[in-house]
């Protein structure tokens, strides 16, 4: 079954830099076909959000983003059917 990525931001953005690069994330998953996995989007993602400023992981059928200096996620990509 292909799946469908959507973006669950989880805080806001800390500066208009930050804003941009969501809403570039944003387009970037309106603008995707279906995908076997959502986490086949992992590294467009750490192009967005590059270290040192972010980590981004995956977990079991999502990815998530961190700021590097805080525990809670930013946001996540998980299948809009989940």
């Amino acid at each position: 079954m292909l799946q469908l990525p959507e973006l669950r931001q989880e805080q806001a953005p800390n500066s208009p830099e930050e804003a941009a690069r969501l809403l570039e994330l944003a387009q970037l998953l309106a603008t995707t076909a279906p995908l076997a996995d959502v986490r086949d989007l992992a590294p467009d993602v750490r192009q967005l959000f590059p270290e040192p400023a972010y980590q981004v992981g995956c977990g079991g059928s999502h990815i998530w983003l961190h700021r590097a200096d805080e525990g809670q996620r930013l946001a996540c990509i998980i299948d809009r059917h989940q």
